[in-house]
Protein backbone atom coordinates (compact mmCIF):
# COMPACT_ATOMS: atom_id res chain seq x y z
CA UNK A 1 0.00 0.00 0.00
CA UNK A 2 2.96 2.28 0.92
CA UNK A 3 4.30 1.35 -2.37
CA UNK A 4 1.41 2.65 -4.20
CA UNK A 5 1.68 5.90 -2.55
CA UNK A 6 5.31 6.51 -3.49
CA UNK A 7 4.34 5.68 -6.99
CA UNK A 8 1.43 7.78 -7.26
CA UNK A 9 3.73 10.74 -5.50
CA UNK A 10 6.40 10.19 -8.45
CA UNK A 11 4.00 10.18 -11.33
CA UNK A 12 3.07 13.75 -10.11
CA UNK A 13 6.37 15.23 -9.88
CA UNK A 14 7.22 13.88 -13.33
CA UNK A 15 4.27 15.85 -14.62
CA UNK A 16 5.65 19.72 -15.45
CA UNK A 17 3.17 22.27 -16.14
CA UNK A 18 1.08 21.52 -19.08
CA UNK A 19 -0.36 23.20 -22.38
CA UNK A 20 -3.23 23.58 -23.80
CA UNK A 21 -2.03 21.05 -26.48
CA UNK A 22 -1.85 18.48 -23.52
CA UNK A 23 -5.25 19.04 -22.04
CA UNK A 24 -6.90 18.47 -25.90
CA UNK A 25 -4.64 15.55 -26.44
CA UNK A 26 -5.43 14.56 -22.50
CA UNK A 27 -9.46 14.37 -22.43
CA UNK A 28 -11.18 13.15 -25.51
CA UNK A 29 -14.35 15.01 -25.00
CA UNK A 30 -13.09 18.27 -25.48
CA UNK A 31 -12.47 17.81 -29.31
CA UNK A 32 -15.34 16.11 -29.46
CA UNK A 33 -17.36 19.04 -27.60
CA UNK A 34 -15.66 21.68 -29.97
CA UNK A 35 -16.60 19.85 -33.26
CA UNK A 36 -19.98 19.78 -31.84
CA UNK A 37 -20.14 24.00 -30.99
CA UNK A 38 -18.35 24.37 -34.40
CA UNK A 39 -21.48 22.62 -36.39
CA UNK A 40 -24.37 24.51 -34.21
CA UNK A 41 -22.33 27.81 -35.12
CA UNK A 42 -21.72 27.01 -38.78
CA UNK A 43 -24.71 24.48 -40.08
CA UNK A 44 -27.36 24.63 -37.17
CA UNK A 45 -27.89 28.79 -36.54
CA UNK A 46 -27.58 29.96 -40.21
CA UNK A 47 -30.25 27.36 -41.31
CA UNK A 48 -32.55 28.46 -38.53
CA UNK A 49 -31.92 32.25 -39.87
CA UNK A 50 -32.82 31.35 -43.21
CA UNK A 51 -36.23 29.23 -42.08
CA UNK A 52 -37.33 32.41 -39.61
CA UNK A 53 -36.73 34.95 -42.50
CA UNK A 54 -38.91 32.54 -44.90
CA UNK A 55 -41.65 32.17 -42.54
CA UNK A 56 -41.60 36.31 -42.16
CA UNK A 57 -41.57 37.01 -45.66
CA UNK A 58 -44.21 34.46 -45.99
CA UNK A 59 -46.31 35.88 -43.26
CA UNK A 60 -45.78 39.78 -44.41
CA UNK A 61 -47.30 38.35 -48.25
CA UNK A 62 -50.15 36.88 -47.19
CA UNK A 63 -53.74 38.28 -47.90
CA UNK A 64 -57.47 37.50 -48.37
CA UNK A 65 -58.20 35.13 -51.03
CA UNK A 66 -54.83 33.73 -51.64
CA UNK A 67 -54.83 29.51 -51.40
CA UNK A 68 -52.69 28.16 -48.68
CA UNK A 69 -51.23 25.15 -47.45
CA UNK A 70 -50.94 24.41 -43.96
CA UNK A 71 -48.11 22.06 -42.30
CA UNK A 72 -51.37 19.20 -41.74
CA UNK A 73 -51.63 19.54 -46.04
CA UNK A 74 -55.09 21.23 -45.86
CA UNK A 75 -55.27 23.31 -48.69
CA UNK A 76 -58.15 26.29 -48.03
CA UNK A 77 -58.24 29.92 -48.87
CA UNK A 78 -57.88 32.81 -46.86
CA UNK A 79 -61.26 33.89 -45.84
CA UNK A 80 -59.76 36.86 -43.55
CA UNK A 81 -56.53 37.50 -41.53
CA UNK A 82 -56.54 38.31 -37.67
CA UNK A 83 -52.95 39.87 -36.52
CA UNK A 84 -54.11 40.72 -33.20
CA UNK A 85 -54.87 36.74 -31.82
CA UNK A 86 -52.09 35.64 -34.38
CA UNK A 87 -54.95 33.45 -36.47
CA UNK A 88 -55.99 33.01 -40.20
CA UNK A 89 -59.38 31.64 -41.43
CA UNK A 90 -59.33 29.40 -44.17
CA UNK A 91 -62.52 28.82 -46.51
CA UNK A 92 -62.63 24.96 -47.53
CA UNK A 93 -64.55 23.27 -50.02
CA UNK A 94 -68.60 23.07 -49.18
CA UNK A 95 -68.21 26.59 -48.02
CA UNK A 96 -66.51 25.31 -44.23
CA UNK A 97 -64.72 27.50 -42.63
CA UNK A 98 -61.31 26.82 -40.49
CA UNK A 99 -59.14 28.87 -37.53
CA UNK A 100 -55.90 28.22 -37.93
CA UNK A 101 -52.31 29.95 -36.33
CA UNK A 102 -50.48 32.08 -39.45
CA UNK A 103 -47.49 29.86 -38.05
CA UNK A 104 -49.41 26.51 -39.66
CA UNK A 105 -49.22 27.96 -43.22
CA UNK A 106 -46.36 26.87 -45.12
CA UNK A 107 -46.97 27.90 -48.73
CA UNK A 108 -49.27 30.40 -50.59
CA UNK A 109 -50.15 28.69 -53.95
CA UNK A 110 -50.16 30.73 -57.01
CA UNK A 111 -52.30 29.69 -60.25
CA UNK A 112 -49.58 30.43 -61.98
CA UNK A 113 -46.81 28.40 -60.16
CA UNK A 114 -44.95 26.05 -62.43
CA UNK A 115 -44.88 22.16 -61.08
CA UNK A 116 -41.48 21.48 -59.17
CA UNK A 117 -38.96 19.42 -61.18
CA UNK A 118 -39.45 16.14 -58.72
CA UNK A 119 -43.34 17.06 -58.89
CA UNK A 120 -44.99 15.39 -61.83
CA UNK A 121 -48.49 16.36 -63.19
CA UNK A 122 -51.90 14.91 -62.80
CA UNK A 123 -51.83 15.03 -66.85
CA UNK A 124 -48.52 13.29 -67.53
CA UNK A 125 -48.26 9.89 -66.02
CA UNK A 126 -45.84 8.70 -63.55
CA UNK A 127 -44.55 5.79 -65.25
CA UNK A 128 -44.15 5.50 -69.29
CA UNK A 129 -46.68 3.26 -71.03
CA UNK A 130 -45.44 -0.38 -71.52
CA UNK A 131 -46.31 0.04 -75.01
CA UNK A 132 -43.29 2.80 -75.35
CA UNK A 133 -40.96 0.68 -73.38
CA UNK A 134 -39.97 -1.34 -76.47
CA UNK A 135 -39.88 -4.88 -74.22
CA UNK A 136 -41.61 -7.40 -75.55
CA UNK A 137 -43.25 -10.10 -72.47
CA UNK A 138 -41.38 -13.21 -71.76
CA UNK A 139 -43.63 -16.46 -73.52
Amino acid sequence: MLMSFILFAQEEQKKGPGGILELLGSNPLIPIMIVMVLFFVLIVWPAQRRQREEAEALMAGLKKNDEVETAAGIIGVVSSINDAKDEVILKLEDNAKMRVRKSTIVRIINKEEPPKEGATSAAAPATPPVSDTGLKPAT
